[in-house]
């Protein structure tokens, strides 16, 4: 099977679907708000003043280019777990003039409306695993009140700002996300997006159009993904926001680790029906997802479950 050009259309959204209508994800328009470009632009400039800022005062370095999804410069901030955490925390930057930085572009305006926007597309796409995110993040938030979201108006608890001049990374899985948990993407800055900075799934067969300001909603642990170059002499940057599967395991096992809960008889029935049999969860997980027929009920029924 070849690989498909999505391309753009001003004005419409679109829709990834598997081969049993299951919305695997999807390419959002740019909002219809009058001052939508304003705002892209705004979030772009806030990305690229950071940068240069960073760079001229010894807070961002090169070394900090390199990584396995190519050589991006990005920011994680936020709530995760792994890297030796012994339960789900902020994202630390080490240095106190990174996390001014960072903390700088968290609240500007463009980038906080971003970030709904990027939440929204969520919303739309997939409102039953959207709702299991609100439930369990209101949990987990809830146990331990230093953890800390990066927006108010945003479901996902972190958030990857790549602010290279040149944001294209190599194909890879982001692994450390829950399985079938969705990841959204926007592009800024100022590229011709029919040359380049496409986004391709891999399993999918797909490459898309992605102009800035648009935003595209998936499962970034389960299906391969990159970027193709943009032009020389353009800029690309982005915005992702994502969930940690640690965080929803940190949940499911009572707000503790499977490693405390192996220590007594209790908490290894615990873990048990928690984890439930070998592969359980993803298909749990796969049946939150809507179908093309399904979607209009699924919000319908949300509504009415009072969870919109």
């Amino acid at each position: 099977m070849k690989f498909q050009l999505v391309p753009y259309e001003a004005g419409k959204n679109v829709v990834f679907v598997d081969a049993t209508d299951r919305i695997v994800g999807g390419r959002i328009d740019k909002s219809q708000k009058s001052d939508w470009d304003s705002v892209v632009a705004e979030g772009g400039k806030c990305l690229r003043e950071a940068r240069e800022y960073g760079i001229a005062n010894g807070i961002l370095s090169e070394e900090d280019y390199f990584g396995r999804r190519g050589a991006l410069l990005a920011l994680p901030v936020g709530v995760s777990t792994g890297g030796g955490q012994k339960k789900p925390s902020n994202l630390y930057q080490g240095l106190r003039t990174r996390r001014l930085l960072t903390n700088s572009i968290l609240r500007n305006k463009s980038i906080q409306r971003i970030a709904g926007a990027q939440s929204s597309a969520f919303a739309f796409l997939n409102p039953k695993l959207y709702q299991r995110y609100a439930e369990d993040l209101e949990t987990l938030f809830k146990s331990d009140h230093d953890l800390k979201p990066n927006f108010d108006n945003s479901i996902f608890p972190a958030c990857s700002l790549n602010c290279s001049a040149e944001s294209v990374s190599l194909d890879h899985y982001d692994y450390g996300n829950l399985s079938y948990g969705f990841c959204a993407l926007t592009a800024l800055g100022d590229f011709d997006f029919r040359k380049g900075g496409h986004l391709i799934l891999f399993e999918l067969k797909l490459i898309i159009e992605f102009p800035p300001g648009t935003t595209c909603v998936f499962p970034s642990a389960a299906i391969r993904h990159g970027n193709t170059p943009i032009q020389p002499g353009e800029e690309r940057m982005s915005i992702a926001q994502y969930g940690s599967g640690g965080l929803f395991r940190w949940v499911a096992y009572g707000c503790t680790t499977g490693k405390v809960l192996m220590k007594t008889a209790a908490g290894r029935k615990i873990k048990e029906a928690a984890d439930g049999p070998t592969g359980l969860r993803w298909v749990e997980g796969l049946n939150l997802f809507s179908t093309s027929k399904s979607l209009f009920e699924d919000h319908k029924a949300q509504q009415g479950n009072g969870k919109a």
